[in-house]
C-alpha cells in the first residue's frame, strides 16, 4: 500500500518547467501569508479592532456612515 501512496504522490522535479516553478513558488507565498493573516485576525490582542465591525452587515445604512464618521484611518473605537 505504502508503494502506491508514495507512486501517487511522486513528483519529477527535473521535468518542472519554469511555469511549474512559478505557479508553485505563488502558491507557497499565499499559503504563507493566508496563515499570517488567520494568525493577525484571530490574536486575542487584536479582538477590540475587530469587535465594533461584529454587526456590521446587520446595520442599516445611516449607521454605517456614523461609523465611517466616527474612526478615522487606522482608529478603533
Amino acid at each position: 500500500m505504502s508503494e502506491a501512496i508514495r507512486d501517487f504522490f511522486h513528483t519529477d522535479w527535473e521535468s518542472m518547467t519554469h511555469v511549474d516553478w512559478t505557479g508553485l513558488i505563488i502558491v507557497l507565498v499565499l499559503t504563507v501569508l493566508m496563515i499570517g493573516l488567520y494568525v493577525w485576525v484571530f490574536r486575542p490582542s487584536n479582538r477590540d479592532k475587530f469587535e465594533q465591525y461584529r454587526d456590521f452587515v446587520n446595520q442599516d445604512l445611516d449607521e454605517k456612515e456614523d461609523i465611517r464618521k466616527e474612526v478615522g484611518h487606522g482608529e478603533t473605537r
